[in-house]
């Protein structure tokens, strides 16, 4: 039996389908209701992948770090500690080790939120 579901899902609204018998669940259409802020899962998608071209690609060449410091040294949006960390305060990341600055600047996949980053 065929049964007609709709979902909300960290910010997406989805009409789907599932089969009661065989727990088969199809997407039919899906619409973002937030707009304005990436979901989780979109944001850990990309965070792993990030960290995935890390290991796989090996950091970005020391002209592309350089290039990505220089673009968010004079951004609003960075937050610079005393201790020398440097932190995005537009990309939503939580503050830890992994999301500074310093350690996406090396990641080939890392993305600046604003497109201030080179590609």
């Amino acid at each position: 039996m065929i049964r007609n579901v709709k979902l909300n899902l960290f910010g997406w609204e989805l009409d789907a389908r599932i089969d009661t018998e065989t727990g088969v669940l199809e997407v039919v259409s899906s619409n973002r209701a937030v707009q304005s802020q990436q979901s989780m899962v979109e944001k850990a998608v990309g965070y792993a992948k990030a960290e995935v071209s890390r290991v796989v690609q090996g950091p970005v060449s020391l002209d592309v770090v350089g290039q990505r410091k220089e673009a968010c040294d004079g951004c609003e949006g960075v937050d610079k500690r005393a201790e020398g960390e440097w932190y995005c305060n537009k990309c939503g990341c939580p503050k830890w080790g992994r999301s500074q600055l310093q350690v996406k600047w090396e990641m080939p996949a890392a993305t600046c939120p604003l497109g201030k980053w080179p590609k």
